[in-house]
């Protein structure tokens, strides 16, 4: 299935959002959300919408707002170079086949150390979405699908469900996706918050909050980790640092880095064979 061509879709979303008086939202759910229902089926029309844009989707009073970004989109061939580089990696890392589809980011994007968001990704066990910007270098936009698609293929191999996942795997799945992209792409396309604190201070905070919690199930359970917490002590982004630096730390402790190998590797594995002990 491959990358699902989202272009008509959009482009047929703008022109009735510009030329209706159905609420934008109830248009937005139709044409965008409700096409999804088959990879949530206990999902809402409504919980996908909100899931989605929560995630980076543009949102139901944006369609004036993405339509240049749209030309520009289809000008630079995202979707063809997304399915180019989908095809290397499925054939790469001998990954499943799933569904992605690409549609703009919206424009409410938050700002990160003083830099605005201008893309982000999120995969689930049998689809993947990525929402980008007309700016992003060809290089970029392949570093955030092969960081995302990685995410599939390991949870296609653990084949648990998001409920399921323990903070430690998580942490191990983001750790293995940027050590991917570094092989790949270069340390240039490495997303900042991997190298945003020292491995001494990844230890620290590791001891202090993360040694004790690394059972705890439920990808969103795991969001104030991975994100960062003021009040319970967690800098920001440092779960993700972690995440990296475990997996460093394992490679160079002599752990494969076969990426097909890693997508087996036990989570508990990779950590007690780096410098974080649990």
């Amino acid at each position: 299935m491959s990358v699902v061509h989202t272009l008509p879709i959009i482009y047929k979303l703008i022109e009735k959002s510009e030329h209706t008086g159905e609420s934008l939202v109830d248009i937005h759910r139709e044409m965008i959300c409700n096409p999804l229902k088959e990879f949530f089926p206990q999902a809402s029309t409504k919980e996908i919408q909100e899931e989605l844009i929560s995630r980076g989707l543009f949102g139901p009073h944006e369609s004036a707002a993405i339509s240049k970004n749209l030309l520009r989109l289809e000008h630079k061939k995202v979707w063809k170079t997304v399915q180019e580089e989908f095809d290397y990696l499925k054939n790469l890392w001998n990954g499943p086949d799933v569904p992605i589809f690409i549609y703009p980011l919206t424009k409410f994007r938050p700002v990160v150390d003083g830099t605005e968001v201008k893309k982000n990704g999120v995969s689930y066990n049998n689809v993947l979405f990525l929402f980008v910007t007309d700016d992003l270098e060809t290089e970029e936009l392949k570093a955030l699908l092969a960081h995302e698609y990685h995410h599939i293929c390991r949870l296609t191999s653990l084949d648990k469900s998001q409920h399921e996942i323990e903070l430690l795997e998580t942490l191990i799945i983001e750790g293995l996706a940027e050590f991917a992209v570094e092989e790949l792409y270069g340390e240039r396309w490495l997303s900042p918050w991997t190298k945003k604190y020292s491995q001494e201070e990844c230890l620290k905070v590791w001891t202090k909050n993360f040694a004790r919690a690394l059972h705890i199930k439920g990808v969103d359970n795991h969001f104030p980790f991975l994100y960062g917490n003021e009040v319970e002590g967690l800098p920001k982004w440092i779960g993700y640092c972690i995440g990296y630096r475990i997996v460093l730390s394992f490679i160079e402790n002599g752990g494969s880095r076969e990426h097909e190998r890693l997508f087996k590797t036990p989570s508990q594995k990779i950590l007690k064979c780096s410098v974080f002990k649990a």
